[in-house]
């Protein structure tokens, strides 16, 4: 009883709906809560300065 199979076609799909579902959550999060664009921002900044190492 394990996930049903899925071709990489669908794969490549679902990834990149979730790609864009969690990028529409992130714009909507930055515009309309309270301080989570400064979250954001140390994040990428974080991630950026870490890879650029």
């Amino acid at each position: 009883m394990g996930l049903p199979e899925l071709s990489p076609d669908r794969a490549m799909r679902y990834f990149y709906w979730g790609i864009a579902a969690a990028l529409a959550v992130t714009i909507l999060s930055v515009l309309f809560v309270p301080g989570v664009d400064d979250f954001v921002e140390r994040t990428f900044q974080g991630l950026v300065g870490r890879a650029a190492r």
